[in-house]
């Protein structure tokens, strides 16, 4: 396990998040666990409620002693965030289950594409990172597929893992 991945770890930990915010079905799905993260990168942890005030409540009750901590309630959904450990850990919420979430799927694609696609993978989603582009966008450009970049990658969810293959191995 790389640095950045035990510090990130660390500063879960030490929140408590996953811990704190069980009632609404935490999920990490952070670029940094699938090594596609720059310096830059955040902890993003997706959640589900039934109602937001609760959440809210929760989520400030939690975390609002702590450094950079902010919370925007909308009214489909609210975004908390907060820093630990020299990171800022994000949290999405919303009525929708977690594994329907957009960035819960694309973290289940983008698993399945570094597993696939390995280090070489990686690195070329890394170095298109660092030179700007979002990490959908940068799939995308890899794997040169066109489209609206955050739709096109969930549609790689219905890619058998041969066609994953097949792709990558065109494409690297």
């Amino acid at each position: 396990m790389n640095s950045k991945i035990a510090r990130a770890n660390r500063a879960i930990k030490e929140s408590e998040v996953l811990t704190k915010l069980d009632a609404y079905s935490p999920e990490v799905v952070s670029t940094i666990f699938v090594s596609l993260d720059t310096n830059e990168s955040d902890i993003d942890i997706v959640c589900t409620y039934q109602e937001q005030e609760a959440f809210i409540e929760a989520f400030a009750s939690a975390y609002s002693g702590y450094e950079s901590y902010r919370l925007y309630p909308r009214q489909d959904h609210a975004l908390g965030q907060f820093h630990c450990h020299q990171f800022l850990i994000e949290v999405y919420a919303s009525k929708t289950p977690v594994k329907f979430q957009p960035a819960f799927r694309h973290y289940q694609v983008m698993k399945r594409l570094v597993n696939i696609g390995g280090n070489e993978f990686i690195e070329k989603i890394r170095q298109l990172k660092e030179s700007g582009l979002k990490t959908e966008p940068a799939i995308c450009r890899v794997m040169e597929i066109s489209g609206e970049p955050y739709a096109a990658v969930l549609e790689l969810e219905r890619w058998s893992e041969n066609e994953l293959k097949v792709r990558l191995a065109q494409c690297l």
